[in-house]
């Protein structure tokens, strides 16, 4: 495996350590999907949820596009839209782990500290490859892993209208409740997120193409491997102000194969379809730990710090193991 589970695993659960002492039951996640197909469908059961968070005192926000914020700030009227914060969704949903980390950074600084926070969302779905929809369905289905056990409720929209079915199909899936104008419902569908991530897995990675650059690395040779990294990330395109959180990413990986993992691996570089691509391959070992690096590590753990870490620096990593080793494949936009 990627060495980064030399420890026991365990399901990471959100470090809220800075958020105040909440009153009874406060510290249970509610993440919710309301699905809609027009504005008055959105109106009758977003509002009232935004509405009393303000009243009980909440971090209120609201994440989405910048016609529904609109929409949403005149249906709650001036003096209740001052107490919610509204994001624009461009920024915020530009990846997966974006999105998870900048929630978290958010949470942990500003939102939390206040008490409960009420996160109303609406994830970025268009535009996406397929390989990003599948990473986003399964980013909804880490939040109630990631964010279990904190003072935090989170309703995501999607819109029927527009999205296409098996979006909203998944939705389901990957939410415990499902909202309503009458309340929220448990969604009979919901999946372990366990299952559900292995279930992502499922789709086998294409092996790194003939023209890749590869190269085996072991005990002593970071540094040769660094000066790989970085020539061929400027080869391929990859702008030198990005170079370095490439070239960190990788090397974090490549260190851990060597202290805690197999002490050995190779990788490959190559660059297609407007990625920088790198394969990192451990073998003999296999990662038991679906959800390492999709939460800030506690305590020492430093194989769930470098992981969190190497999640952050990319846009998005996949990871494959089994009985012939582990193979970490690591996505960085050009």
């Amino acid at each position: 495996m990627i060495g980064f589970s030399a420890e026991p695993p365990a399901q990471p659960v959100a470090d809220h350590t800075a958020a105040p002492a909440p009153g009874e039951g406060a510290d249970v996640l509610v993440h919710q999907a309301l699905v809609y197909r027009t504005r008055r469908e959105l109106e009758l059961t977003a509002v009232p949820y935004l509405r009393a968070g303000c009243r009980g005192g909440e971090a209120v926000v609201v994440v989405a596009a910048p016609e529904v914020t609109a929409f949403l700030g005149g249906r709650l009227g001036a003096e209740t839209a001052s107490h919610v914060e509204f994001i624009d969704a461009g920024g915020w949903f530009q990846g997966p782990m974006h999105a998870l980390a900048t929630c978290f950074d958010r949470t942990r600084a500003d939102w939390w500290p206040r008490g409960r926070v009420r996160l109303l969302t609406e994830p970025v779905w268009t535009g996406r490859t397929a390989l990003e929809v599948r990473e986003w369905k399964r980013h909804e289905a880490i939040l109630n892993v990631a964010f279990a056990g904190t003072p935090t409720a989170i309703m995501c929209l999607y819109d029927a209208s527009v999205l296409p079915g098996h979006v909203v199909a998944d939705a389901s899936r990957t939410h415990p409740e499902l909202a309503g104008p009458d309340g929220s419902v448990p969604s009979a569908h919901f999946t372990d997120p366990a299952a559900f991530y292995d279930e992502c897995n499922t789709v086998l990675l294409s092996q790194p193409p003939a023209a890749a650059a590869c190269k085996a690395f072991s005990t002593g040779e970071l540094p040769a491997l660094r000066d790989f990294l970085a020539a061929e990330a400027g080869r391929l395109g990859l702008p030198g102000d990005r170079s370095l959180p490439f070239v960190l990413a990788v090397n974090e990986v490549a260190t851990n194969i060597i202290r805690e993992g197999g002490g050995r691996g190779a990788l490959w570089v190559w660059a297609e379809d407007g990625e920088l691509l790198c394969d990192v391959s451990d073998p003999g070992r296999v990662l038991t730990d679906r959800f390492l690096g999709y939460a800030p590590p506690h305590g020492r753990r430093r194989h769930e710090a470098a992981m969190w870490a190497v999640r952050r620096l990319c846009h998005i990593v996949e990871i494959r193991t089994g009985v012939d080793g582990t193979r970490l494949r690591m996505h960085v936009k050009l």
